[in-house]
């Protein structure tokens, strides 16, 4: 398994080991089936137009949609589409939204709630981005461990039927191990073993749950960052039988510059703080100086994502 941190120290094995016998990324992608969770999400969303704009001669992008409000997982797939973030690409190159599919289902339920037809569409997939998660600080426990954790387990399981996956790319964060000051590319002690943790929350109800939550979770802050956590052990189980990278970006916030500068689809993190403070509402913050945000733009994250699959399934099978 590949850990992977969106920052200078993550990139360097990559330009130290460069082959140039590998093939182009945008050739690694060429005629391959890419399948994402999270696909609906600010992150997920970047994710999506890079590929297809930068990668066009993949064959299909299945995006794991749950209907929701009352639409349909084409409504929702028809909404991304019209999103500022696909003008370019959709004046210059329409034709590639045809490649986004929606796929039914939802991380949160068991076998992903993809039916059968739908697995079998699926069956040439080569390359998964697992990005779905509650990014909630204050989910109950129960919700956050059924999506965070259940959900990355039961991503691997649909995973294990592909028989051409190169790389399944585990998106993490920066703060699921928030006792260490620095993170390096490797793996932490658990908190808590993950197989109690999904038994417990699929046999207790949420307010019981909720009453030894914090007895449960120690010092960590929120089920966030506990759950996420649990999610990496379930993944660093499985490095020895499947091509798998963890990737923790640390706080994610609006573009940089690709495809258009600033573009944020939510206030969620730092980003409500951000506005304030440009347009002069925010001026003083109460705070720990010693305290470091590290911010990322999300089109720099997403780069970052695309370039370390891209390295990961271009090397020999290393399981």
């Amino acid at each position: 398994m590949y850990t992977f941190s969106n920052h200078p120290i993550g990139l360097l094995p990559m330009e130290q080991n460069y082959d140039p016998s590998k093939p182009s990324i945008s050739e690694f992608f060429a005629g391959r089936d890419v399948f994402i969770t999270g696909g609906t999400g600010f992150m997920g969303k970047v994710l999506i137009e890079k590929l297809l704009r930068s990668c066009s001669k993949l064959s299909n992008i299945f995006i794991l949609i749950r209907e929701k409000k009352k639409k349909t997982i084409m409504e929702r797939i028809n909404e991304i589409k019209n999103l500022p973030l696909f003008d370019k690409l959709r004046n210059e190159q329409s034709e590639l939204l045809d490649k986004m599919i929606p796929i039914q289902g939802d991380v949160s339920l068991l076998a992903l709630g993809l039916s059968q037809d739908d697995i079998d569409r699926m069956y040439n997939v080569s390359v998964i981005f697992h990005v779905a998660a509650s990014v909630r600080f204050d989910d109950p426990l129960k919700t956050a461990i059924l999506l965070n954790t259940r959900g990355t387990r039961e991503l691997i399981r649909f995973a294990k039927q592909l028989p051409a996956l190169r790389v399944l790319m585990h998106v993490s964060s920066t703060y699921s191990n928030p006792d260490r000051y620095v993170i390096e590319e490797e793996m932490y002690p658990a908190y808590a073993n993950w197989r109690d943790a999904i038994r417990i929350a699929e046999t207790f109800d949420e307010q019981t749950i909720d009453v030894f939550a914090p007895k449960y979770m120690g010092f960590l802050p929120n089920t966030y960052v506990f759950t996420k956590s649990l999610a990496e052990h379930i993944v660093n189980e499985h490095k020895d039988r499947l091509p798998i990278i963890l990737f923790r970006p640390s706080i994610v916030i609006s573009s940089m510059k690709d495809p258009i500068p600033g573009w944020m689809d939510n206030f969620n993190g730092p980003v409500g703080l951000l506005v304030g403070c440009g347009i002069g509402i925010c001026r003083t913050m109460y705070c720990d100086p010693n305290n470091i945000a590290d911010f990322t733009p999300v089109d720099v994250c997403i780069k970052a994502m695309i370039v370390a699959a891209w390295k990961r399934g271009t090397e020999p099978d290393q399981r």
